[in-house]
């Protein structure tokens, strides 16, 4: 399997990133969130103009790329000392096949690299959801440690109950 990592530059793209974020969500947040949290969320965070807006504020996203196809999408934010990864979604159908790893390992390089210019970035951080089993444990296979807990009133009467979790550059 090909694997590459695309900047998302043009509407289309953003467009693209919007639709697999509807799709993605609807089938993995289904058990998470009310269908109306995961409607305000993907208006709020993922609608091409949540993109659009993002992107003028330092968010990179990044289409994720399997054999040409799109497979999922990411989004980093770079800190003073670290990279957030503010998104990491795969489709359904392309779970469980190293795409996560493969994500990570990238961003692990670009930040490890005097090359790149960005080896001032010592870590990444997320969030997840504290129910999220699944996304933790990839995480947790993945290196990242839960440093913290927090509760962040996103709006609209929604609170997500998130672990802050750290995976230092390699």
């Amino acid at each position: 399997m090909r694997f590459d990592v695309m900047p998302v530059a043009t509407e289309k793209q953003m467009t693209e990133i919007e639709e697999t974020a509807r799709y993605v969500w609807h089938n993995y947040y289904k058990d998470i969130f009310s269908p109306e949290q995961i409607e305000y969320m993907l208006h709020q965070y993922q609608s091409k103009e949540a993109i659009k807006a993002q992107s003028g504020k330092g968010y990179i996203y990044y289409m994720l790329m399997s054999d040409g196809a799109l497979a999922g999408y990411t989004c980093v934010k770079l800190e003073k000392d670290y990279a957030y990864v503010s998104r990491l979604y795969i489709k359904p159908e392309y779970r469980r096949q190293g795409l996560a790893r493969r994500t990570i390992a990238h961003f692990n390089a670009i930040f490890s690299s005097k090359e790149h210019g960005l080896d001032y970035i010592k870590s990444l951080k997320l969030k997840v959801e504290r129910n999220n089993n699944f996304a933790i444990n990839v995480y947790e296979h993945l290196g990242f440690q839960k440093i913290k807990s927090v509760d962040t009133n996103i709006g609209g009467g929604f609170v997500c109950r998130e672990y802050v979790m750290e995976r230092k550059v390699t």
